[in-house]
């Protein structure tokens, strides 16, 4: 994860765009039902190999679970931050009047 600079918006704007677009190739599921059709051959794994795929899956979940938890938790944070902004305004420089 690189960090360009303080306070760069334009940057940071960048980096949450290509997270977008990041989350919304995880939307895409045709994979999963290739898997699930490879699953239903027969012979398809051992027990061995059902445990790692299915411990796989679980991990997978978990952290997409995680993920959208963690995407819930900036949202409101950025809310929170907006609003804190609307309420308290930063002070104007000395000489400068309110428009």
């Amino acid at each position: 994860m690189k960090f360009e600079g303080e306070h760069n918006i334009a940057y940071l704007e960048g980096r949450v765009r290509e997270l977008g677009k990041l989350l919304e190739t995880m939307s895409d599921t045709g994979d999963l039902e290739e898997l699930i059709i490879l699953m239903r051959r027969p012979g398809w794994t051992t027990p061995a190999e059902y445990l790692l795929v299915s411990a796989t899956v679980d991990v997978m979940q978990q952290q997409v679970e995680m993920l959208a938890a963690m995407r819930q938790t900036l949202l409101n944070g950025s809310r929170a931050i907006a609003q804190a902004d609307e309420l308290n305004p930063q002070p104007l420089p000395p000489g400068e009047v309110p428009a």
